[in-house]
């Protein structure tokens, strides 16, 4: 049992709001994140690494963890944190800025993403791994609100977020955590989602505009959208009838599914 706090203490690491640094250190919680991922026996990416509360979770679950952290001033606690796993292999590398093709190839093999993902830059980051034919899940703690858009099927809180992740993945809410599980404690509760990749389906820059486009005015029907998108009205038209949908549908009423089999009968997905 180690102290990962005193150890932060120790080499007197200092939390940047800038990076979004909010750790947990319930062992509990901590297991049970690694579980619902699907750690075990799998390749595991996670993005950062903080402390190495959650990176200790997956490792003794997975069968290799690769661990991006971009702060550097916490590589020393790092390395005494997970200096027992002989799995764990810790980069400095932002992956936003590799890109998915340079992260696939680094993780070599199919694998599963799990993060405790910083809030600012939660939804670049699972359109990152969406993007990955090689992905097969990505479990991660989000703002709660920002969980109920994703998972929303209907109402206000269903858009183009919603629309994006389930055109291309199956999401599930595996449980709320309160901001108080957290050090330092931030202002909102967070929700622990899985996603889990369509087989086949994969998000491209193609098919996100498209859906950007069929939500540009939610209260807009679908042809008053795509048309002022300069796509030809009697294709949209031919197109939502041969999926069963009336001339004067919104994208809401489609769902996220049809709307990307609206896209590839339409060539823009």
């Amino acid at each position: 049992m180690i102290d990962i706090e005193e150890i932060l203490i120790k080499h007197k690491f200092k939390y940047k709001k800038a990076y979004g640094q909010n750790f947990i250190f319930d062992e509990d919680i901590l297991d049970e994140i690694a579980a619902a991922g699907g750690a075990d026996g799998k390749r595991v990416v996670e993005i950062g690494a903080g402390g190495g509360s959650l990176s200790r979770a997956i490792a003794k679950r997975a069968e290799t963890l690769l661990a991006f952290e971009i702060d550097e001033t916490l590589f020393p606690v790092l390395e005494e944190t997970l200096h027992e796993f002989d799995n764990v292999l810790l980069f400095s590398n932002n992956v936003l800025e590799l890109g998915i093709d340079t992260v696939d190839m680094m993780v070599g093999g199919p694998y599963v993403v799990i993060a405790n993902l910083p809030y600012y830059i939660t939804t670049p980051l699972i359109f990152l791994f969406l993007r990955s034919e090689m992905c097969s899940s990505i479990t991660c703690l989000v703002q709660k609100e920002v969980a109920d858009r994703i998972c929303a099927t209907s109402g206000s809180d269903f858009g183009a977020l919603s629309a994006s992740v389930q055109a291309v993945a199956t999401p599930t809410k595996i449980r709320d955590i309160k901001s108080w599980e957290f050090t330092p404690m931030p202002d909102v509760d967070s929700t622990l989602i899985r996603l889990d990749r369509i087989d086949g389906a994969f998000l491209t820059d193609n098919l996100d505009a498209f859906i950007k486009l069929c939500f540009a005015q939610k209260r807009k029907t679908l042809v008053n959208n795509l048309t002022a998108a300069g796509i030809n009205k009697q294709d949209v038209l031919s197109a939502l009838e041969s999926l069963g949908f009336a001339a004067n549908s919104r994208a809401e009423e489609l769902g996220a599914v049809n709307i990307r089999l609206l896209g590839e009968k339409l060539g823009k997905a």
